[in-house]
């Protein structure tokens, strides 16, 4: 990765101060500062276009004209001025190196990024290892300064030219020795903290679980503890591969945030209301071929919409006429947008080059982390800067940037904090694969997964949480044995998995000292997302509108929540169709975010219910603008933050789990290995826990390990301790022809015909 090019131009950057000092050592004073300008012009040459005015470069040029000026008129006394000149560069390289701390600029990245390619620039361990080195040279530079100061108030005559020189030239040959000493070391360091802090750091080898073992009543090859998304999906694979598993929910139903509850026939989600990662090459379109699951859950292409209050759009219908409509209403952004969406195929090119769809896209080892800035060029420079600058790049109009950079809404982000990458997945699925979502709804679709346990011998049990995972042996070596349950019966399993709040389990369902106290403290520095409030609205007639919009008030509006205020900058809308044959109605749900900070006041029921009522009133105010029809439902209903925290245990309602900080995204996160052995952390809260589509991969990062594959992008072959037959449905998607291909895609196609645009989304 390291070229050494520009590390040996940022060591010839020092050459002309060195020089300098060297000649004024032997009272040569006016020939070093005239050789130190020719050796700054060499560099000038030798850098690349386009970085070769620094401000190293530039403060070095100012200072070594003054020199050869000030030593053509002192002429001869120029030598006894030595402390005074050097005192003068030192002086000169401080100012440049604050400067430089007031304008976040850091001097040696105009010499080392040479070194680099461009998708790696934003790079935090880049960035550390150059605020190192420059902690480094400024220290250099403000000891040359005083000790420079001292021997021109203290020493006289030669004496003070020569310990000066001498000093100025040991501080000069430090700098150049440790610089490469840094650039070696300290990134190699950083970037081993970083990468293998994951789960293959984690020493444990996984148990290869063999299907079909003589196994007791109340014993289970794996037991899951709690029925999200990511648990369902891990219960739901293992139990695929032949193992015996126990699924354990608290809960009257499985499913967590993705349940869909029925009021006369009319849907009311629970919240998640899109399934990203639906198209080819998804997570979730993967995982329902590998579970053979392709009939039972069909899936609905939905027309999604943008509005902010002053324009409605329709979208939905493709790339090339989205594109059209937007730039029709941002002229001036057409080029741009067609220059993003370029990129983001570009980058779903990428996102596709992995060993499957159901492995981790994560690298798993540092040559990977490396190798990834080449042939993964937009992933990597994306992973590391927030979704509004990535915008930024390609949109001039700051209303567009706006309107698109608060989509990160629909996974509890921030564009100001939102990784770019999770941003560009979201457009990636919006504009080149469409959205989509199960026919039948999210319940069924967790209904199935479920299903799918009970019918492979496994067991789910509802109403019946854990109290406490059961280990033999202490600390952090201890292994599971089983669970207790909250029935009190125990159960034996030597793999559990946990989807839940890892907050939570470490105050329940495991001590504290199991997990390590390192790994608690590093738990306790990460942030939780936002929760929800949702607006439920039942209509008798059916709405003109697209299925998904999102709504985004030009001015966001605060609301006090007691001691602290929310924001309310998006609106969510899902509409679903009456599910009784005939009936015209339709139900509109409203989502808007609850920042964490305000949750408190949920928990108050006097302040609750006020609160609840001035968000009724503001969202019906500002869905209003775009959709007066909202002034005619038939029925409301109110689901609050603490409804969510009852709902799935999440700690004050979370519901991404950690919220989606580009500070604490992907390699912060703890899992799915946990410190003690065949101990797995799945859902949103863990390490791919990104909106559904994340909680879904660390379920079955775990269940693949678990049966013996490697789901990292290190090892592209599975292994497997029993060769396995392939699955019907495998064989199946093999030999099926391409029109049998052509009537799966038709059927992901909406079912009903679509009525006319209405006149408020074009």
């Amino acid at each position: 990765m390291l070229r050494r090019k520009g590390l040996f131009l940022f060591i010839l950057a020092w050459l002309p101060w060195l020089c300098l000092a060297v000649l004024s050592y032997l009272e040569m004073t006016l020939w070093g500062a005239v050789a130190g300008l020719a050796i700054l012009i060499i560099i000038f040459i030798l850098m690349p276009s386009g970085s070769r005015w620094g401000i190293l470069q530039a403060f070095s040029v100012l200072f070594f004209l003054v020199a050869i000026a000030a030593a053509l008129i002192l002429g001869d006394k120029v030598d006894n001025r030595v402390p005074n000149l050097l005192a003068g560069g030192f002086a000169c390289l401080t100012i440049m190196a604050g400067y430089g701390a007031l304008e976040n600029i850091f001097f040696p990245s105009r010499y080392l990024n040479i070194d680099y390619p461009d998708s790696m620039r934003e790079s935090p361990v880049l960035r550390q290892t150059y605020w190192a080195m420059t902690l480094m040279w400024d220290i250099i530079f403000l000891t040359g300064l005083a000790v420079n100061l001292v021997y021109m108030l203290a020493l006289r005559g030669d004496t003070s030219t020569d310990v000066a020189a001498i000093s100025s030239i040991a501080l000069f040959l430090a700098g150049i020795l440790f610089t490469p000493l840094i650039v070696f070391i300290l990134p190699r360091r950083l970037e081993t903290d970083m990468v293998e802090k994951g789960p293959l750091a984690i020493k444990w080898e996984p148990p290869v679980l063999e299907p079909g073992r003589s196994l007791r009543k109340n014993e289970y090859d794996a037991a899951v503890v709690g029925s999200g998304i990511g648990g369902l999906a891990s219960a739901a694979l293992l139990s695929r591969a032949g193992m015996k598993v126990l699924l354990v929910e608290k809960a009257r139903k499985v499913g967590g945030y993705c349940q869909t509850f029925n009021w006369e026939g009319y849907p009311l989600n629970s919240g998640p209301t899109l399934l990203l990662g639906t198209g080819e090459g998804g997570t979730i379109n993967a995982l329902i071929k590998r579970l053979g699951l392709e009939n039972d859950i069909p899936m609905r292409r939905l027309e999604w919409g943008l509005a902010n209050g002053t324009l409605a759009l329709r979208l939905g219908a493709g790339l090339e006429k989205d594109l059209e409509k937007i730039g029709g209403k941002f002229p001036k952004c057409e080029n741009g947008l067609k220059r993003l969406m370029s990129d983001l195929q570009r980058f779903k090119g990428e996102l596709d080059d992995r060993p499957d769809p159901l492995s981790s896209p994560l690298p798993s080892n540092l040559d990977e982390y490396h190798e990834q800035f080449i042939r993964h060029p937009l992933s990597a420079r994306w992973q590391n800067i927030n979704f509004k600058a990535m915008l930024e790049e390609y949109i001039d109009d700051d209303s567009l940037i706006r309107l698109m950079g608060r989509v990160s809404s629909l996974l509890g982000g921030d564009p100001r904090t939102y990784p770019a990458y999770e941003g560009a997945r979201l457009l990636v699925s919006l504009f080149l694969e469409g959205l989509a979502y199960p026919e039948h709804h999210l319940s069924h679709f967790s209904q199935k997964l479920s299903e799918l346990v009970v019918g492979t011998g496994g067991e789910v049990l509802t109403s019946n949480g854990a109290e406490e995972v059961l280990l033999q042996g202490e600390g952090p070596k201890a292994t599971p044995i089983g669970l207790r349950l909250s029935d009190g019966s125990q159960i034996r399993s030597k793999v559990v998995i946990l989807n839940v709040d890892p907050r939570r389990a470490v105050t329940g369902l495991l001590q504290p000292s199991t997990l390590g106290f390192s790994f608690i403290k590093e738990l306790e520095k990460l942030k939780i997302s936002s929760s929800a409030f949702l607006l439920h609205f039942v209509f008798s007639e059916d709405l003109r509108m697209p299925e998904r919009v999102f709504l985004f008030p030009p001015k966001a509006r605060r609301i006090r929540t007691g001691d602290t205020y929310m924001e309310v900058d998006s609106i969510i809308l899902t509409k679903e169709q009456s599910t009784i044959d005939g009936e015209p109605g339709c139900v509109l749900l409203a989502r808007i975010n609850v920042p964490n900070r305000s949750y408190h006041v949920f928990e108050d029921a006097a302040q609750s219910s006020e609160l609840g009522a001035e968000l009724t009133a503001l969202i019906k105010t500002e869905i209003g603008s775009i959709l007066p029809a909202v002034k005619k439902s038939k029925k409301e209903f109110v689901t609050l933050p603490s409804h969510f925290a009852r709902l799935t245990s999440n700690g004050q309602g979370a519901a991404f789990g950690f919220a989606p900080l580009l500070t604490q995204w992907y390699f912060r996160r703890p899992g799915p290995r946990l410190i003690p052995p065949n101990l797995y952390l799945v859902g949103a809260w863990s390490r791919y826990g990104g909106g559904l589509e994340g909680a879904v991969l660390s379920g079955i990062i775990a269940a693949r390990e678990l049966c013996g594959e490697q789901p990292y992008a290190s090892r592209a072959k599975p292994v497997s301790a029993k060769p396995a037959a392939p699955s019907e449905p495998e064989e199946a998607e093999e030999k099926e022809g391409e029109e049998k291909k052509e009537k799966k895609r038709r059927s992901l196609l909406p079912g009903r015909k679509k009525k006319k645009d209405s006149e408020e989304f074009e």
